[in-house]
């Protein structure tokens, strides 16, 4: 039977459909609305595909040309696969900030490759078939009709379109996907890989401005005698000032907020000096009695968090930056960190310790100018100290940094204390590195340097790698409280400990066969360690579900820094506000439960009668704060309200 350009059309509609429905069977685990919309839009994709392939008179050139596209569709697919196992999003056009990151351990995606063989065979499958066809000549590869092109294209595709207008309780949200939002992992679920990506594409080309529901101001009352981590400003001059609609909605919004209040941790490190670290690739995993007696000092004395997550975003360390340092949402699909290189953004660390009189310094032990930190520290008011690893002459080039891949924290905290050493007040901000993947003895030099040390342990290679790695940031935490104890500034010195992400150098198999609570990838997957370390703290365990963007507000109340609560999307975690823990999916944790979006599974926690609109309560907060997170940088809009 020969196949020409009119079932060829068919043809690669069915090879987008299998494509489609093993990526989203296998990814989102979901069998929902989102197939027929599948289904639908995946119509004037093959289209279009078989448009491109069929260009050419000559039937040899068309059959090249289809052969590269069927292979370059299957391996979009295929490399989306791999990188959701790493980073569980999609990566779109707007988030190729991580791209650069992949030859740092190729090791790593070759071993998660290997774990989704049998998916990647079968996402090979449908290519091979079709490569068989055509070289057997099976298909006819002549040139496009026009007309028939242009009107199956138009009509499928306003098919499309048309039965996005009909909102039903199945699909409450897939008109605001297409038209309202841009957010590629949760428009991949509903209308596939291939629509998804061509919506980030397009949404980022033409610079998108998600649009903002109007706003009902709600009146705040303050209780009497009580304080509040609140600043004055002005909404109403604002609001009257302003002619953009969004930011309008925006000032009504943080207006609307209820502010967090002061309480009996407000200002108790006032006047000491923080030490502020994103440790790469920490977990509760690493903190071992034994193997790390420092962290597990640190993290079981003082404050003890029973349940803090640390979510994956889209741009791995950078965004997991992002997060702890700002308390704002990352976007999804988008590396936030580097969007935010002009941006002005008062609350963090950087500059808001500056205006209390605090030398701000920030040290990294990699290249210095990797995920452009040269330029976001000191946009984030910090001087800037990191590893020249080229020789280029970089004015505050770390010394003392052995060459190996990655290197050792302890070669940074040696290298950074003496700056350190003589300040009255400072912020220190360090960024680690010897935690980093790839978690093997023969790609990492730090694991293969304590490869002794973790001989005896009952777990597989990774993990052991993964622990010895871990190993030299203990002994770099360590050294500085030595260094610190030796100069009496351990009593004056806070030291906070947050990761970036979650080891997503182990597989999740992996990770399940060391610690059997971890039972899923919505959330157990995510579970963290934070530590919040002085050695004048009381023991207390907390018990709020905590995450990453509550950190900030709570070291800012703990210092008694001023802040306003109510723009930042992170809640201090010493207050009296509701749990709230937010997930790159929109999935989320509350205390009275926990709902995974894509499932659209709700899961109570407890006995308390819940209204019948909970969930859909909490879905409109999530939603609502990362969209204001995308805009607060979009907008530039700490600067609008503060004037700077």
């Amino acid at each position: 039977m020969k196949i020409n350009y009119y079932k060829l059309v068919l043809v690669n509609y069915l090879f987008i459909l299998i494509l489609e429905f093993i990526f989203k069977f296998f990814v989102f685990q979901t069998f929902d609305i989102g197939v027929l919309y599948i289904l639908i839009f995946s119509f004037p994709v093959a289209v279009f595909i078989s448009f491109i392939s069929s260009l050419f008179k000559n039937n040899k050139v068309n059959r090249i040309l289809s052969i590269f596209v069927w292979l370059a569709i299957t391996i979009i697919f295929i490399a989306e696969l791999i990188y959701n196992s790493f980073y569980k999003s999609i990566f779109g056009i707007s988030a190729l900030g991580v791209a650069d990151q992949a030859a740092d351990f190729a090791g790593t995606i070759v071993g998660h490759a290997i774990q989704l063989a049998p998916v990647i065979i079968s996402l090979f499958i449908p290519f091979i078939i079709l490569l068989i066809l055509s070289i057997r000549k099976n298909i006819e590869h002549e040139k496009f009709n026009f007309k028939y092109t242009i009107v199956l294209f138009i009509s499928t595709y306003l098919l499309g379109i048309t039965s996005l207008q009909y909102k039903t309780n199945l699909a409450p949200e897939a008109y605001d996907l297409y038209f309202n939002t841009k957010e590629i992992f949760q428009s991949t679920n509903e209308f596939g890989l291939m629509n998804g990506l061509v919506l980030d594409t397009t949404k980022t080309l033409v610079k998108f401005e998600e649009v903002v529901e109007e706003i009902e101001v709600k009146e705040f009352t303050k209780e009497e005698n009580t304080l509040y981590n609140i600043q004055n400003i002005d909404f109403e001059s604002l609001i009257a000032n302003e002619t953009d609609s969004t930011v309008i909605n925006m000032h009504k919004y943080f207006e609307s907020q209820e502010p967090t209040k002061q309480n009996d941790y407000t200002g108790i490190f006032a006047g000491k000096n923080l030490i502020f670290i994103t440790a790469e690739g920490f977990s509760y995993l690493a903190v071992d009695p034994e193997l790390t007696p420092t962290l597990y000092k640190m993290a079981n004395s003082g404050l003890i968090f029973d349940h803090y997550y640390q979510p994956i975003w889209s741009c791995s360390t950078s965004d997991g930056e992002f997060s702890n340092m700002l308390s704002i949402i990352p976007g999804v699909s988008t590396c936030s960190y580097r969007s935010a290189t002009n941006t002005y953004l008062p609350y963090q660390f950087g500059l808001s310790f500056k205006d209390y009189n605090y030398n701000t310094l920030a040290f990294h032990g990699w290249t210095y100018t990797y995920y452009n930190r040269d330029e976001i520290y000191p946009n984030l008011g910090y001087t800037y100290y990191g590893y020249d690893r080229y020789h280029t002459h970089y004015k505050y080039a770390l010394e003392g940094i052995h060459d190996s891949w990655p290197t050792s924290d302890v070669d940074v905290v040696n290298a950074m204390y003496p700056y350190l050493q003589n300040e009255d007040r400072y912020v220190a901000y360090m960024m680690s590195i010897s935690g980093h993947l790839e978690y093997s003895f023969s790609g990492n030099d730090i694991s293969k340097k304590n490869k002794s040390l973790v001989s005896n342990m009952n777990a597989s290679n990774s993990i052991k790698a993964y622990m010895a790695a871990n190993i030299e940031f203990d002994k770099s935490m360590e050294l500085l409280l030595q260094k610190l104890e030796e100069d009496g500034k351990i009593n004056d010195t806070v030291i906070v400990i947050a990761a970036d992400h979650y080891p997503y150098g182990l597989t999740y198999e992996e990770i399940k066969a060391y610690d059997p609570t971890v039972q899923n990838k919505t959330f157990d997957l995510y579970k963290n360690q934070l530590i919040i370390y002085n050695p004048e703290l009381k023991e207390t365990h907390i018990t709020k579900n905590i995450y990453s963007i509550d950190v900030l507000p709570t070291i800012l109340n703990m210092f008694g820094i001023s802040y306003d609560s109510r723009l930042l999307m992170g809640k201090d975690i010493m207050s009296d506000s509701s749990d709230l823990v937010i997930f790159n999916d929109k999935s989320w944790i509350t205390d009275k439960g926990r709902y995974d979006y894509i499932k659209k599974s709700f899961e109570k926690t407890t006995d308390e009668e819940l209204p019948s609109n909970y969930v859909q309560e909490i879905n409109d907060i999530v939603n609502m704060k990362m969209q204001m997170s995308k805009l607060i940088i979009s907008k530039d809009y700490y600067r609008k309200v503060l004037g700077k």
